[in-house]
């Protein structure tokens, strides 16, 4: 790496890391704050809102990274621009995009790291945070042990859907289950009710069930069966409600293909939500190399504007990306747009735009 990249780089990491701590600290503030009747009313000890707030930073990093890096490059290059020194090194001989390129390379090495964060601790942390949040804050309990998740799904291999209204992450209990089987022909064949479901000794245990056979048409057939007690060799594993329909944030890219892979030919409404959302954890992280791509270049021709106006300047452009990137996974969700295109629209758009800048300032 030549002096002039050290110097270029080092200069960017320290607003980069700056903002970030900003951004994250004010985000906790405000939050807490909007919170704190509800935790004064429930009793919550400062120690459980500590443990909630630290496994939400990695889904918070991964939405203000990208602000970060746009706010960042901004003021860093709109300094140097302030103080003419970018007019000086082109007096020298570097190129624009010889200057532009260390910027441009650290945002990719950026995005690769949030892409990591995302496959790895996030999923894992997304369900604590969750848990704690839907299972002792907002109930008011006092124990970190009766974390839950509320209302999950389960579409399951042989046409199975299972559905909880809340599933303890520790002990892996569900409450309020309802198991939904298609026959061959996808029409409901039957339907389980169970107050509770335990899972023991590689079995499902359901506690206080109802079952209902139904014919095609879906009129019940015979007498519905009652059961204190019964135990289902289901393949599902409590480990499996973590990753249901609606927890997409709970499962990296990889778990997420399998997830959607699993109930191929059933709920093709729900397989193409679900790949956009999978499209969409790999094109998200890309998100700080495209920004870098629009910001460094947009920097440089703010001239003696000041660092102020170029920060102004990037939550604009961050708000517009996040305004048309909401769009297309919206259209893409309703079947309009291809999964692939629907996740990486707003990327492309930016990108170019970004490289149209470039192609300006060289």
């Amino acid at each position: 790496m030549r002096i002039l990249d050290r110097y270029l780089v080092r200069g960017f990491v320290g607003p980069f890391v700056y903002c970030m701590t900003l951004f994250t600290i004010l985000f906790v503030v405000i939050d807490t704050f909007d919170k704190l009747d509800e935790f004064l009313k429930a009793g919550i000890q400062p120690a459980v809102v500590l443990t909630y707030y630290l496994y939400l930073l990695p889904t918070l990093l991964w939405q203000i990274v990208p602000v970060a890096v746009l706010v960042a490059v901004l003021y860093k290059l709109g300094n140097l621009s302030k103080h003419n020194e970018i007019t000086a090194l082109r007096a020298s001989g570097v190129s624009s995009f010889q200057i532009l390129l260390p910027y441009l390379f650290t945002g990719l090495l950026i995005s690769f790291a949030m892409f990591l964060l995302g496959e790895t601790a996030m999923p894992k942390t997304s369900v604590t945070s969750t848990s704690i949040k839907e299972g002792v804050i907002e109930k008011g309990r006092k124990n970190l042990a009766d974390r839950s998740i509320k209302n999950v799904t389960l579409y399951a291999p042989g046409g199975r859907m299972v559905f909880a209204r809340e599933f303890v992450v520790q002990t892996g209990t569900l409450h309020d289950v309802v198991i939904l089987q298609d026959g061959e022909d996808h029409s409901l064949q039957s339907k389980l009710t169970a107050k509770k479901a335990v899972y023991e000794d590689e079995k499902w245990v359901f506690h206080d069930t109802i079952r209902y056979a139904l014919n095609a048409k879906g009129d019940l057939v015979g007498e519905p069966q009652l059961d204190k007690r019964l135990e289902l060799d289901l393949e599902e594993k409590p480990i499996d409600f973590l990753r249901g329909s609606s927890q997409v944030d709970f499962m990296s890219a990889g778990q997420l293909k399998s997830y959607i892979e699993n109930f191929r030919g059933n709920n093709r409404r729900a397989q193409k939500r679900l790949w956009v959302d999978f499209h969409n954890k790999i094109a998200f992280p890309f998100v700080s190399f495209v920004v870098m791509l629009i910001g460094a270049p947009l920097a440089m021709r703010t001239e003696r504007a000041g660092a102020f106006v170029g920060i102004g300047t990037g939550l604009v452009v961050v708000m517009l990306y996040y305004a048309v990137n909401s769009v297309c996974l919206a259209i893409g969700k309703g079947g309009h747009l291809p999964a692939f295109v629907a996740a990486w629209l707003a990327n492309f758009l930016f990108a170019a735009a970004g490289l149209y800048l470039i192609r300006k300032a060289a």
